[in-house]
């Protein structure tokens, strides 16, 4: 369960990483983050992002303490699942930013994408419930690449599912 627990943590730190980073690595990535927050009024959107983002940026950085990293991830993740249903629920459009580059409205493949990442987050909680100690370094060596590659997919689950839904338009 050592191994579990790892790969889950470099995961979930990695995808939250990447999140933070591309939504403050320029004013304008801000900005446009921001701006997608339609749900909020005007002067309400950008320290809604700015809290946003760095609540990401907290969570990838108490990754190596798991109480305390996994229990931020699921705070933040019941939250933005919470914010796309209701988005959905009202109809309303506002391009996913999550990792600050996709145009995709919001829908039912972020509520995917998030209960991946939410059973993620249970199955890093049940690792750290049964973990035997500190995994060996053979064992990382498995663990930290599965849970690097499980986050290039949740990173990239907006254009993967692309794959194989149909958009408005197409023939």
């Amino acid at each position: 369960m050592d191994l579990l627990l790892v790969a889950c943590q470099v995961l979930l730190g990695v995808v939250f990483a990447v999140s933070a980073f591309t939504k403050l690595r320029s004013g304008a990535a801000v900005r446009s983050f921001a701006a997608s927050l339609t749900m909020l009024p005007d002067g309400f959107r950008l320290p809604a992002a700015g809290a946003v983002a760095a609540g990401e940026a907290v969570a990838a950085i108490l990754m190596p303490i798991p109480e305390a990293g996994l229990a931020l991830s699921a705070i933040l993740l019941a939250g933005f699942t919470l914010v796309i249903m209701v988005s959905i629920r009202k109809g309303v459009r506002a391009p996913c930013r999550c990792f600050g580059f996709s145009a995709t409205p919001l829908g039912g493949v972020h509520l995917v994408r998030n209960a991946l990442l939410l059973l993620v987050v249970a199955l890093g909680g049940a690792g750290l419930i049964y973990s035997g100690g500190p995994p060996a370094a053979a064992g990382l060596a498995v663990a930290v690449p599965a849970g690097l590659a499980g986050a290039i997919v949740l990173i990239a689950f907006d254009d993967i599912a692309g794959l194989f839904t149909e958009t408005s338009g197409s023939v």
